[in-house]
């Protein structure tokens, strides 16, 4: 963290973030800047998507958002920076499976209603997911990426959709 607030204090960078970390590590390296009055992190990257992984779900050395990462950024002001947002192109491509990980009991319900907002807003289900995540509390911002200028375009897309608040009550409420 020292490294990290001589890096900000020189002006080389300008905020700090971390990647894959549990909410208790985050809080102990901002009790740490704190108490030294250094840069504290302003966001985390972590995986995180619309569907809920399965309770004891494991990704190797990555680690998806969980309830308790969520509350914690929220009641902190810290941003979310949500990777592999789309499951590598699950929610729209026959072609991909969803990872095994993601196939739980609330899987069918959420993307019940993930299709019926789709519906709804004329959008495809990967820019409703981009959207719910730049709706959503605490603050998200999904990182794209695209494999061809399509691909581009429909994620740009979700920049010109808002969903109502019953859209958005339906998505977060969605389970088995």
């Amino acid at each position: 963290m020292e490294a990290f607030d001589r890096l900000v204090t020189a002006g080389k960078v300008r905020y700090i973030g971390a990647s894959n970390f549990l909410a208790w590590r985050l809080e102990k390296a901002r009790m740490i800047s704190r108490a030294k009055g250094w840069a504290e992190y302003c966001c985390i990257q972590q995986r995180h998507s619309y569907l809920r992984p399965k309770p004891g779900a494991g990704f190797g050395a990555q680690i998806n958002s969980n309830d308790d990462l969520l509350d914690y950024v929220r009641s902190e002001g810290i941003t979310l920076l949500a990777y592999s947002p789309l499951l590598s192109g699950a929610y729209t491509r026959e072609d991909r499976d969803f990872p095994e990980q993601y196939l739980g009991p609330d899987t069918d319900a959420r993307l019940e209603a993930l299709r019926a907002v789709a519906h709804e807003t004329g959008a495809t289900a990967n820019q409703v997911v981009y959207t719910w995540m730049m709706q959503s509390t605490p603050p998200m911002i999904p990182l794209m990426a695209a494999s061809n200028d399509a691909q581009m375009t429909e994620n740009l897309g979700a920049l010109d959709i808002t969903l109502s608040s019953a859209q958005m009550t339906r998505l977060n409420e969605a389970s088995a």
